[in-house]
């Protein structure tokens, strides 16, 4: 199989300027960025000349956008009593699918733990349509575009839906979209899977794009996560997507590190460790 390619969200370096970012990126080796949506292309505040400027900016640094994530704004509830509300929250979606598709990248990663939660005082089944009424609306409107939509799978002290890249699967499968995928992050899924690499085996296909974070939620090889049995996994798969450094919400109170220098050494440590450990040239 190719080489498995290698981005950095933009959210790494928190607000810092996006083309900043961008240049720190190429000169380090990295093969694209993942933009940052609520960060550096809010899809009401991009105008088509901006998504042009973006996308042509990275092309001109010979990086690729490996997708969008950190999608929604606070205080969207897909399980909402309000149909109303769950609409707009599968338009928002769907803006960003389009925002995507301008912008030409792949997928689409849905996380929003909070956004997707079930409240407690709802009954588990009728929250749970709720949910995956939201995701299919806004994928059958988006199967035009072209763009994957991932369901992330997050861990359970974010979120109450979608543990596992098995549980995703399963949503994925009764939805039926070919354009609704999983997204597995290594941060979540050393919380709630007995074995990474054989979660990944099993999602299979359904795969579509994976965060790369450590134990600790920073760059690989700090922590305690075996990486290359999970490359390993990647390649058994015939794995063709993107492994993305997502070093996001670190903490409750850090969302990324405080100053673009250790931001910065951050994204150059995690590729460092790959090459370290023959990640990247293997075939």
């Amino acid at each position: 199989m190719p080489r498995i390619k290698v981005s950095a969200c933009s959210a790494n370096f928190g607000h810092e300027d996006l083309f900043r970012v961008v240049d720190r990126l190429a000169e380090h080796g990295f093969d694209g960025v993942e933009i940052t949506v609520m960060y550096h292309a809010v899809p009401s505040e991009t105008s088509g000349q901006r998504r042009n400027e973006i996308r042509r900016y990275l092309a001109s640094k010979g990086l690729e956008i490996s997708g969008l994530h950190f999608i929604f704004p606070g205080g969207m509830k897909m399980a909402s009593d309000d149909a109303n509300e769950r609409q707009r929250v599968a338009d928002h979606m769907v803006s960003v699918l389009e925002l995507a598709a301008d912008l030409h990248a792949p997928v689409v990663v849905i996380g929003g733990g909070g956004v997707r939660s079930i409240p407690e005082s709802m009954d588990r089944s009728a929250g749970l349509d709720r949910v995956l009424g939201v995701y299919e609306g806004t994928v059958r409107r988006g199967e035009r575009l072209g763009v994957l939509a991932g369901f992330e799978a997050l861990n359970r002290y974010e979120t109450n839906l979608g543990h596992t890249l098995e549980e995703c699967c399963g949503y994925v499968e009764r939805i039926g979209s070919p354009v609704l995928k999983v997204v597995g992050d290594t941060f979540h899924m050393n919380i709630e899977e007995a074995s990474l690499p054989g979660a990944i085996e099993k999602a299979g296909a359904c795969l579509a794009h994976l965060h790369l974070p450590d134990s600790h939620r920073l760059a690989p090889g700090d922590g305690h996560i075996d990486f290359p049995p999970i490359f390993d996994a990647l390649r058994r798969i015939g794995y063709s997507g993107y492994v993305s450094f997502e070093f996001f919400w670190i903490s409750p109170r850090l969302a990324y590190l405080p100053t673009f220098e250790a931001c910065d050494a951050e994204v150059r440590k995690g590729l460092e460790c790959l090459r370290r450990l023959g990640m990247l040239n293997r075939e």
